[in-house]
């Protein structure tokens, strides 16, 4: 490895000192250093801004109708090969080895696997594999429309940059003994000078990363247009799949497929068709309504919205660019996912207008999502009546929407503290407790948030706190979200940087402590799968599992071990975490009730595949999002919620404990947390279990 770092750094200093620009003879490539936090510098080598506008220019048609080619694993255009072994040349591909596992290196896991039982888990995802589908060539069209006339639409970015302001020039070196009397004028001047360099680089920084991540972007909608274009005249094309270490299935191409964004799934359809029958126009209406948003209301509210929208769907289906200055033909644009919501515009007035909608034959797949789908599972574990009914594991004339319900109460509190005011013994004094420079922080923070929270502010905080989202990660999500709130009522986020800082923080705060409060038990679960994370991690040991479909699991968290190489350019710092380091004790605790609950999604989403494939229905899934076609949606929903009834009825927590106990024998573990009296049997009954 060393020598392969010096290598590559000799190779790339030659590079830096060969290649050149045809006409001025300047170098293509520069290598330069950047500080990052901690006083470390990290080095990059970056193209000139000419070689890039010249390569832009001269090769640019080139470079994209080449990108669809440049994938390794793409959609396949003949059925996949069955799983019938983990070795590489045992995968769903004719040519290119796969492997049945992303394994992150980690060797415990692959032996792991040698010696598992995995026929079910390759018939489940022989199940995924085997249906077939079409590019949806009316959605590719209206993207391609999109790109072309840089229409910035979903996955479509746009096209030109923001104004990046100039580079601020850094202030001269001043003598640090006009900074030590803090009360002169001078040092005033100089503060406000260092305070607005820091304020202008902030902003040139920020507009940089946002033409960045727009790059990233084009790119991203690039490759996904292009290989969709190479395939749209495909007969048949297939995704196979593989595994995540957790057991979670994946399709194997990168880019296109029903995994994918809206941009991907509206462009993707079933290759066989299938009448709609009696119920199938009804979802395909309420499938369109939560597309458009509206997913709050009983199904037959949404089919109601549909139908009250047929002059938008209509001129939608017809004119996807028409009438702008109505608005009519671009009510598919304002919906949340727009290129699934049109290929629904098209297919349900197709199947109006053929005079007979049960017997139209339907491509088109509906999906059928589950609610908060993480805190459906800890409910199910610990059999928690109050959180099962808040994510819809009972019966309910409407669908519970656990993310409203979290973000009320957490309304109502920043609402109470906005409203007083801080208890500290002096105001105007300069110096404050601990305690009371606190609540002066937190009552600031809700001044200022109150009033912008909604449930798109909580929902992500919400959706990952069942998979250990931290709280620097919850107020990074908040943040994105208060920041837009901000900006759109016309506050400089930029000057208020620090403040809006702080108030995430608070609200994050608030947002984890509510959420605490309303799943007590999804918590109590939490704390004791984390329990007896700690007790095994203490013995230098990897968490492992089994996961009820079967698919071995063992947690390749392991601590990093660094060291410098000197090259030619710069000092390298080389990291390795190689299966005979300690572990990473902290990792390994803090990631297994996510990891644990992942492996029991999967289980769920592939036993639901099993029974579909083994009914001759069309089924796919998206982790807790599984489809079909309009007309079976009925027989699956029965399915998915039969086979998590059979899920749930195993002893799964006693099956894990019994199984490290047989591990560790001198360990003792806590007692399995007592369960609650939800009746697993509602499930059958609660029609918004998935929805």
């Amino acid at each position: 490895t060393i020598a392969k770092a010096k290598l590559g750094a000799m190779l790339v200093e030659l590079l830096i000192r060969t290649a050149t620009t045809l006409h001025t003879s300047e170098a293509c490539f520069h290598h330069e250093k950047k500080w990052i936090k901690n006083k470390r510098s990290v080095g990059y080598l970056t193209i000139s801004a000419d070689s890039y506008k010249q390569c832009m220019e001269t090769n640019r048609d080139a470079l994209l109708n080449s990108s669809p080619y440049n994938t390794k694993f793409q959609p396949m255009v003949r059925p996949p090969r069955d799983w019938t072994n983990i070795s590489n040349d045992g995968g769903p591909y004719y040519i290119l080895s796969s492997s049945l596992m992303r394994t992150k290196g980690c060797k415990p896991q692959a032996q792991a696997l040698r010696v598992a039982n995995l026929d079910k888990v390759f018939d489940g995802l022989n199940a995924l594999g085997r249906v077939s589908w079409k590019i949806n060539v009316d959605i590719l069209e209206a993207a391609k429309r999109c790109w072309d006339d840089a229409i910035v639409l979903g996955d479509i970015p746009s096209q030109f940059d923001f104004d990046v302001p100039p580079l601020p020039e850094k202030p001269a070196f001043i003598n640090r003994v006009l900074f030590e009397n803090k009360n002169s004028e001078e040092y005033e001047k100089l503060t406000q000078v260092w305070k607005t360099f820091r304020s202008n680089l902030y902003k040139y920084k920020k507009m940089k990363q946002k033409n960045m991540d727009l790059y990233s972007l084009r790119c991203s909608a690039i490759l996904k247009l292009n290989q969709a274009e190479k395939l749209k005249d495909c007969e048949e094309i297939y995704f196979p799949y593989n595994l995540d270490f957790r057991g979670r299935a994946y399709p194997i191409p990168p880019h296109l497929s029903n995994i994918g964004s809206d941009l991907c799934r509206g462009m993707l359809k079933f290759k066989k068709s299938k009448p709609l029958g009696e119920r199938g126009l009804f979802w395909l209406k309420v499938h369109l309504a939560n597309l458009a948003g509206a997913d709050k209301m009983p199904f037959e509210a949404r089919a109601a919205f549909t139908e009250n929208n047929m002059d938008n769907i209509r001129a939608a289906a017809e004119d996807s660019f028409g009438d702008f200055l109505e608005g009519k033909g671009k009510w598919w644009m304002s919906v949340e996912d727009p290129f699934q919501a049109l290929a629904t515009c098209k297919e349900i007035v197709r199947a109006v207008d053929s005079g007979d909608p049960a017997s139209y034959e339907c491509s088109l797949p509906v999906h059928m999502d589950g609610s908060c789908n993480g805190l459906q599972h800890y409910a199910a574990l610990g059999r928690d009546s109050v959180g099962g009914r808040a994510v819809n594991l009972c019966d309910c004339d409407v669908p519970q929407d656990v993310y409203v319900f979290v973000m009320k109460r957490v309304i109502d509190r920043i609402a109470e503290e906005a409203a007083t005011t801080p208890d500290v013994a002096d105001p105007l004094s300069e110096s404050f407790s601990i305690i009371e420079k606190k609540a002066l922080r937190n009552n600031a923070a809700a001044k200022l948030v109150n009033g912008l929270i909604d449930r798109g502010v909580v929902k992500r905080t919400v959706m990952t706190s069942v998979y250990g989202v931290t709280y620097i990660g919850a107020r990074k999500q908040i943040q994105e979200k208060i920041e837009e709130k901000l900006e759109a009522a016309g506050v400089d986020i930029d000057e208020r940087a620090n403040e809006v800082h702080a108030a995430s923080g608070y609200l994050a705060s608030v947002t984890m402590d509510v959420m605490g409060e309303l799943f007590q038990g999804a918590r109590t679960t939490m704390n004791w799968l984390a329990e007896c994370a700690k007790l095994i991690a203490a013995r230098g040991q990897p968490m492992a599992w089994l996961s009820p479909i079967g698919v071995p699991v063992v947690q390749p968290y392991r601590a990093s071990k660094t060291h410098t190489v000197v090259t030619l350019l710069q000092s390298i710092l080389l990291t390795g975490n190689s299966d005979s380091l300690p572990i990473h004790k902290g990792r390994q605790v803090t990631a297994f009730p996510p990891n644990y609950v992942h492996s029991l999604d999967s289980s769920h989403m592939l036993l639901t595949a099993l029974e579909m494939d083994r009914r001759g229905l069309a089924f796919t899934a998206v982790h807790d999002s599984f489809w079909t076609h309009p007309a079976d949606v009925d027989e699956m929903n029965l399915v998915l919620r039969e086979c998590f009834i059979d899920l749930y009825k195993r002893p799964l927590l006693e099956e894990l404990k019994k199984n490290w106990e047989l591990r560790y024998p001198d360990i003792e573990f806590p007692d399995v947390p007592e369960r609650g009296d939800l009746d697993l049997e509602e499930v059958m009954k609660a029609r918004y279990f998935f929805q």
